[in-house]
């Protein structure tokens, strides 16, 4: 049989909604550079003349940071990269008096409009104006929506996981992982238009934080501390620009807070317990122990007053559940003799599964009542550091570290499992203001996700491991008993190093705001299953099994390789041009080009099924690149209706493709020739006889395989009702090609 991992052409088509939603205190949709905001505008006289060469001054209220540009044609000005904060902005220009907006508030990814009217001078004096950036978007084609700082800060989140927000943004579910199962159920995954989890890209300052499967680097807790860290994240769900890459999916972009010039910080302690709690219907004796402790402490403040800044979190989790798992295990008549004979192979086996304390079920089986207490223990830990250099250059670097562990049952107390996880992130960067049209930005990055379970076999020394050269036993099987055994099927180590750089450049010049740049990312991609090559006999009954005749055996040879170490890199080029046409419309055109290098095992181990007739697999690479063409178009508009800024129709359009596809290779981990998957059938028990194995599973990836990719397209019409209310009617839709999908296929022999 062959296992087949392939390509679908145009399996998906398409997903449209209709939405209507109000949107209040500024959660409206803009356009998300990945770390900054943008300040841009008009200066005229009072007779609606431009004017040029206005010196216009921007300084950031909480740090001091000033930033400095002059109006060009027809009164435009532009400061691209600017951080989130609040601002004051200033124009100064001969015979008019200064004109000063105070509390200009820019938010993640957000084009802020200013429009300045200056008027001639009599006196020496300065016009003020408290201001806001407009509600309604009339830049950018995109829907995203913002997640501001007060929104985390003041909504109730159960656990305090701030991604848990994500899915108050229209066309975003919850696609949970939280019972700690498996390796990749360690966190929430979101699916944004009816993608798959794995499509999204979840960035902190830039840097991605996708882990080896390409779901979110949450946890073993399945949870996400350090929401006091967290200044604000978009949400960009369809038709982002050309700046954003890697999947098809949605891109969930956060920035940490930095330091201001005053200290500022929060501790806190969050208690829950069962006090309060309803006893479980189906355990109504007893009402399981719950206790819950989350605590921490942030802290930010200045270094050098206007120069340097530093920010601190630290969180902890500690959790405590108490459960009472139900089994079924052999009865005294069964282990008496009195169902059938027992073999003298079979008796230590048979003498592990642990005594009834619950009713008899017919068969020689009965029930087994155990207790567990289920504990979580996580900690995470961030620093920032800013720096302000020179007049206009910036700087910053941060770490986060998140460690956690859950003790997890099976289905028998002497097999625990502990799920781990261990993540760290470091990010460097560094803005550097070229002219007053032009902005430089460098990005290093290193990410480290690694999550795994550890396996215990708290079993007698007398039991002879399945495997010749193997630590523990494998799996048994029978009828009407759960699998007795460690868990092998989930007992994985998923290792993932990336070092990335990236390089931006935003250039202002008339109508156009030009921004180019690339990225490179080397991916360390490691794999251990040090069980996974334990072995499962199967008995097809409890009869069976007494009296040792084994049905089946499958597992992996002596030598059969337990781990896989590959090493592959990215490659990202983007141009996004925004064209002013005019005061009232924009238009927003990007092309985006993103490769990977074919990913292969260090030690050479990997091999591909070239013909679904081969009858083994060709040792070599597994699949030939399907990346190679992945050019991605971007195009938009935004359509200031009446040009007062209450109304605009924005709509857009683009493909995105989903590069990193690691999936890919954890299916293939068990192909021949280096790890040789073999089932024997009527083999001898406890160790059998490899040399009669007959039969494999392969499971290859498709050959000529496509690389999936995704059109996505909307348009929305906004309006501003009052101050603080915005409605937008709006259609999306997808349409998904060559999306990933598995199945098998029999081939005659």
């Amino acid at each position: 049989m062959r296992f087949l991992y392939f390509s679908s052409r145009a399996l998906c088509y398409g997903r449209r909604t209709l939405r209507v939603a109000a949107f209040l205190f500024c959660f409206v949709p803009s356009l998300a550079a990945q770390t900054t905001s943008t300040i841009t505008g008009e200066i005229k006289d009072a007779a609606g003349a431009a004017l040029v060469g206005v010196q216009v001054t921007a300084r950031q209220i909480d740090t001091g940071f000033v930033r400095s540009t002059v109006s060009e044609e027809e009164g435009r000005f532009v400061f691209p990269g600017m951080p989130v904060g609040a601002y004051e902005l200033q124009a100064d220009f001969a015979g008019f008096k200064p004109s000063v907006d105070s509390r200009v508030n820019l938010t993640l990814g957000e084009t802020a409009v200013i429009n300045i009217v200056m008027t001639v001078a009599n006196l020496r004096e300065d016009v003020s104006v408290t201001g806001e950036a407009p509600l309604v978007n009339t830049q950018t084609p995109e829907l995203s929506y913002l997640v501001s700082e007060g929104a985390i800060r003041d909504l109730p989140l159960n656990g305090r996981n701030y991604t848990d927000l994500a899915l108050l943004q229209p066309g975003v579910i919850a696609y949970p992982h939280r019972d700690g199962g498996s390796v990749v159920a360690h966190g929430m995954g979101a699916s944004i238009n009816g993608q798959d989890p794995r499509s999204n890209v979840y960035l902190l300052d830039g840097t991605p934080q996708n882990d080896f499967t390409n779901g979110p680097a949450g946890s073993a807790a399945g949870t996400a501390l350090g929401t006091e860290t967290i200044r604000e994240f978009r949400v960009e769900t369809n038709a982002y620009s050309a700046e954003f890459g890697r999947s098809s999916g949605g891109q969930i972009n956060a920035i940490t807070k930095s330091g201001t010039n005053n200290l500022h910080g929060s501790l806190y302690h969050f208690h829950r317990n069962d006090n309060f709690d309803a006893r479980n219907f189906f355990d109504p004796a007893r009402k399981p122990e719950f206790k819950r402790n989350q605590f921490g402490v942030s802290v930010g403040g200045p270094i050098q007053r206007d120069k340097s800044f530093f920010f601190f979190g630290y969180e902890s989790l500690r959790e405590q559940l108490g459960r009472t798992i139900s089994t079924v295990v052999p009865d005294l008549a069964a282990r008496q003799g009195r169902i059938a004979p027992v073999s003298p192979v079979i008796r230590p086996y048979l003498d592990e599964f642990p005594l009834p304390n619950g009713p008899n079920i017919g068969g020689g089986l009965a029930v087994y009542n155990f207790g567990f207490n289920q504990r979580i223990n996580q900690s995470f830990t961030q620093g920032r550091f800013d720096r302000n250099v020179g007049a206009d250059d910036q700087l910053f670097a941060r770490y986060t570290y998140d460690g956690a562990e859950q003790q997890l049952p099976t289905d028998f107390p002497q097999f625990p499992r502990t799920f781990l996880s261990r993540n760290q992130f470091f990010t460097a960067e560094y803005r550097q203001v070229l002219s007053g049209r032009t902005l430089n930005t460098f990005r290093l990055n290193f990410s480290r996700t690694r999550i795994g379970q550890d396996v215990e076999a708290n079993v007698s020394s007398a039991l002879q491991p399945f495997v010749p050269g193997r630590e523990l036993i494998g799996n048994i099987d029978i009828g009407g008993i759960p699998r007795f055994g460690p868990q092998t099927s989930v007992n994985v180590t998923l290792t993932q190093n990336v070092f990335g750089f990236e390089h931006g450049l935003v250039h202002s010049r008339g109508r156009h705001l030009l921004k180019l740049g690339g990225l490179v990312e080397r991916y360390q991609d490691n794999m251990v299953n040090p069980t996974f090559g334990l072995g499962i006999f199967t008995f097809a009954n409890l009869s069976d099994f007494l009296t040792n005749r084994p049905q089946r055996f499958l597992g992996l040879t002596p030598d059969g390789a337990l781990d896989r170490y590959w090493r592959f890199t990215l490659f990202g080029f983007y141009v996004q041009d925004t064209i002013r046409v005019n005061s009232r419309l924009t238009l927003n055109t990007g092309l985006r080009y993103e490769f990977t290098t074919q990913p292969r095992d260090i030690y050479g181990r990997d091999s591909a099924l070239i013909n679904l007739t081969d009858r083994v697999p060709t040792p070599g690479q597994l699949y030939q690149n399907p990346t190679l063409k992945n050019l991605s178009p971007r195009l938009g508009f935004a359509w200031d209706l009446f040009g007062d800024g209450k109304t605009s129709l924005r709509g857009g359009y683009g493909i995105y493709f989903n590069t990193n596809n690691q999936q890919n290779l954890i299916v293939t981990v068990t192909n021949p020739p280096a790890t040789p998957r073999i089932i024997i059938n009527n083999p001898t028990f406890p160790v059998p006889q490899f040399e009669r194995g007959v039969g494999n599973t392969i499971r290859p990836v498709e050959w000529d395989l496509k690389n999936p990719y995704v059109q996505v397209w909307n348009l929305n019409l906004q309006r501003q009702l009052w101050f603080d209310t915005v409605v937008t009617v709006g259609y999306a839709g997808s349409r998904g090609v060559h999306l990933l999908r598995s199945g098998d296929v029999n081939i005659p022999e």
